[in-house]
C-alpha cells in the first residue's frame, strides 16, 4: 500500500513538472505572437507615415499654388505654413484622444485579450 501511494506521488508530481513545462512553452508561444503583432503593426505605421509624408508635402505645396493665385508668394507659404502650425497644435491639444488611447487600446487588446474571445 504504502509503495502505491509513493509510485502515485511521483506519477503526480512528474505530470505536475510536464505540465509546468508545457504551460512555459505556451507562455512563449504567445508572448512571440504577440510581439510579432505588435513589431508589423509598428512597421506598417512606419511604412505608411514614410509614404504619407511626400504626399502631404505635394498637397501643401498644391495649397500654396492655389493662394498664389489670390496672395503674393511669400504670403501664400505663410498661409499654408500657418495651416500647418495651426494643424500641429490641433494634433497637441487632442492628442489623448488622437494618439494615446487608440494604442492604449491596442497594446491591452494584444496583450490581455482571451483566446476564446480571439477565435470567436
Amino acid at each position: 500500500m504504502k509503495t502505491k501511494i509513493t509510485d502515485e506521488i511521483k506519477e503526480l508530481l512528474s505530470q505536475s513538472v510536464n505540465w509546468a513545462k508545457l504551460e512555459v512553452e505556451y507562455f512563449k508561444l504567445t508572448a512571440a505572437e504577440k510581439i510579432i503583432i505588435l513589431l508589423s503593426t509598428l512597421i506598417v505605421g512606419g511604412i505608411c507615415m514614410v509614404l504619407l509624408l511626400p504626399l502631404f508635402m505635394m498637397l501643401l505645396m498644391a495649397l500654396a499654388g492655389v493662394f498664389k493665385l489670390f496672395l503674393s508668394p511669400p504670403l501664400a507659404y505663410l498661409a499654408v505654413s500657418g495651416i500647418v502650425a495651426i494643424m500641429i497644435l490641433l494634433i497637441f491639444i487632442f492628442r489623448k484622444q488622437l494618439v494615446i488611447t487608440p494604442v492604449a487600446k491596442f497594446i491591452t487588446r494584444l496583450f490581455l485579450e482571451k483566446d476564446h474571445q480571439k477565435k470567436s
